[in-house]
């Protein structure tokens, strides 16, 4: 990656992401539903916060509700990184456990959705 593009994916990952925590339902496995909320979501995959006894490549499948949606939106992933959380202490922030999924197989109709809704942002939600 040159130093540019380096910069530059660290100067966004640094920020807040506006109208990234979602509510989701999603089940490893096909094993029951679990209520959970992204912390973080693109096109590509998403944080979800607070998703225990998952392991790294893991199936998922989720149920995604964006508020420019009649009903939920169907996705399937892999679990690609298991997140355990940490207390607050010693001058360390606490930080939420969680699960980085990376969606495999989008459908077009899907990722239209994501998209125009990510394109919607302002930063001001």
């Amino acid at each position: 990656m040159s130093g540019h593009a380096h910069e530059r994916r660290r100067h966004f990952r640094g920020k807040p992401r506006a109208g990234r925590i979602l509510p989701v339902r999603f089940r490893i496995k096909n094993g029951a539903w679990h209520a959970g909320s992204t912390r973080n979501i693109g096109v590509g995959g998403a944080f979800i916060a607070d998703a225990p006894g998952v392991a790294v490549g893991d199936p998922i499948e989720l149920e995604l509700v964006l508020p420019s949606c009649d009903g939920p939106l169907a996705l399937r992933g892999v679990v690609r990184r298991v997140h355990e959380g940490s207390a607050a202490g010693d001058g360390v922030e606490a930080s939420d456990g969680g699960i980085g999924i990376e969606f495999v197989e989008v459908e077009v109709d899907v990722l239209l959705e994501l998209n125009d809704y990510f394109a919607s942002l302002t930063g001001s939600e």
